[in-house]
């Protein structure tokens, strides 16, 4: 039943809406029934006839073209007053009340106030031609009329932006969940891929020359792709559980075990993690633990096997963490990384949502430099929905 109404509301039978045409048959009804039938009496039925059909008829444009009714109500109230008697029947009452309402709520500011005016002065005009006295009362009613037209208008749209306001603060939403979750597994994969790259070619190699030597790096691919599978299950268990809420994860603590791994994976990594550094929140924590790890997974992938160092020391209230690498393979003898490549842009939008800050690019000695300062309790600085 509900599905009925819905759609038998937003039928449009010749572009007119359905609701619009019901009233305006009924209308045109009671009103063709009262002129016939002399009850009231208000003048031959040549000139109450043709008046009651454009008032009741004009109902039918009242949300398609606001203008119509208020202009053929306030033109039959002035042909009948003339040469008859102003209309006074209910019927005409609730027809002239529907066009005030109708041109205030349906159309803009400029267009309401010409026609709810150009209706009201011919109201008034028809009372003058009849001799009657009830302007204030014409005014009260029909001004109140058009005041709550005007209201109904506002609130509508305030509505809709409200409802627009929702959903794009949804997409919002769902986009960011969705960059969240691509940085998670972009800095997860991309360091376990580049590990297990390394340690590959060095399997191979081994394995052409002395099998016994490929040991070694097949324990780490093993390690290394387990404890990769061991975040991703962990990221979507948090996934399809709706109620969940996202684990501490890694951070300060996990650092030296991340310098431990990147030593396995071929790196020669020195570390100096300071001994009294603040309490960071887990946003906090995680941002370090991210940067450390995506810089040491570019420094396999783009410089090679070259030395690399991490400082994490104490910065006010929070943290910098500085790792630099020496020259690679590249052209010129300095690695050849992408500042807008993804890593590092996802890289600089995770520290500037705990609201600290990020820079990245070529160090002194022709290598590379990426340093970050974190806050010690994470304010988030994206947009706000």
């Amino acid at each position: 039943m509900a599905r009925l109404i819905a759609a038998w509301r937003s039928a449009r039978p010749g572009g007119f809406p359905a609701p619009d045409l019901l009233l305006c048959g009924f209308l045109l009804a009671v009103a063709l029934a009262s002129v016939i039938s002399g009850q009231p009496d208000e003048g031959p039925a040549a000139v109450t006839i043709p008046a009651a059909v454009v008032m009741a008829g004009s109902i039918a444009w009242r949300r398609r073209v606001p203008l119509v009714p208020a202009v053929a109500c306030a033109a039959a109230n002035l042909f009948q007053s003339w040469l008859a008697q102003m209309p006074g029947s209910l019927w005409s009452l609730v027809v002239l009340a529907i066009a005030m309402y109708s041109v205030s709520a349906c159309s803009t500011e400029a267009m309401a106030a010409a026609c709810g005016g150009l209706l009201l002065a011919a109201l008034l005009a028809g009372e003058w031609l009849g001799g009657g006295s009830d302007f204030l009362f014409i005014v009260l009613l029909f001004g109140g009329i058009w005041l709550l037209g005007r209201a109904a208008r506002i609130w509508r749209s305030r509505l809709t932006h409200q409802q627009l306001h929702e959903r794009d603060a949804a997409r919002l939403a769902v986009a960011e969940e969705r960059l969240r979750i691509a940085r998670e597994l972009h800095d997860v994969l991309g360091h376990s891929m580049s590990v297990i790259a390394v340690q590959a070619d060095a399997a191979q190699a081994a394995l052409d020359r002395a099998p016994e030597l490929a040991q070694e790096p097949l324990r780490v691919i093993h390690a290394t792709a387990r404890g990769s599978l061991a975040e991703i299950r962990a990221l979507l268990d948090t996934l399809h559980n709706d109620d969940a809420q996202d684990g501490p994860g890694p951070g300060l603590a996990e650092l030296q075990s991340l310098l431990d791994a990147g030593r396995l994976g071929g790196l020669e990594v020195s570390g100096s993690i300071g001994e009294q550094l603040p309490q960071l929140s887990p946003a906090a924590g995680l941002a370090v633990f991210r940067v450390v790890q995506e810089s040491l997974t570019n420094v396999l992938k783009h410089a090679g096997p070259v030395p690399a160092s991490v400082t994490v020391t104490p910065d006010g209230p929070g943290v910098r963490v500085e790792v630099r690498n020496g020259p690679g393979a590249g052209e010129g003898g300095r690695a050849p990384w992408a500042p807008s490549g993804y890593g590092l842009q996802g890289l600089r939008e995770r520290i500037r949502q705990v609201g600290g800050s990020f820079s990245a690019g070529p160090g002194d000695d022709g290598g590379w430099l990426v340093a970050a300062v974190v806050p010690a309790v994470a304010t988030w600085q994206g947009t706000d929905p």
